[in-house]
């Protein structure tokens, strides 16, 4: 298999990542069928479940479909999940915002929250990816 084909692959299984592991983390009583939360706020957490899983679904498009100019197409669909998995990183220079709504409840690997590890992980991922898929031969 092709270092360029293995790229695909990658930013394939990030982007999947992208669609998936928000939506099934989120999508139950903990964030969008959370009782404690305003309705207000649940109207955000749904709107940005639906943002971040229609570009994956774009960014999955952009990786297969044969294009005059592949790198493009690569560079937009590496974007959606730097953008969606970075955007877990903006809260934290905001006073008053935290990762967890009650202290613990988020699992943590080497002092680490895991939603920020694995929001890194796949950062690293899809970068990886997205190096592989536009390399020259």
């Amino acid at each position: 298999m092709s270092l360029r084909r293995t790229g695909r692959i990658v930013l394939t299984v990030a982007l999947a990542a992208t669609l998936l592991g928000p939506t099934v983390v989120d999508f139950n009583e903990s964030h969008v069928f959370n009782e404690d939360w305003p309705p207000h706020a649940r109207y955000h957490a749904v709107m940005l479940l639906a943002i971040g899983m229609a570009m994956s679904v774009v960014g999955l498009w952009l990786v297969w479909r044969r294009s005059t100019d592949p790198v493009t197409s690569l560079r937009v669909a590496a974007a959606v999940p730097v953008v969606v998995w970075g955007a877990f990183f903006v809260p934290l220079f905001v006073p008053g915002t935290s990762v967890e709504e009650y202290p613990g409840e988020v699992g943590r690997l080497l002092g680490l929250p895991l939603n920020l590890l694995l929001a890194g992980v796949f950062i690293a991922l899809t970068l990886a990816g997205y190096g592989l898929a536009t390399r020259r031969p």
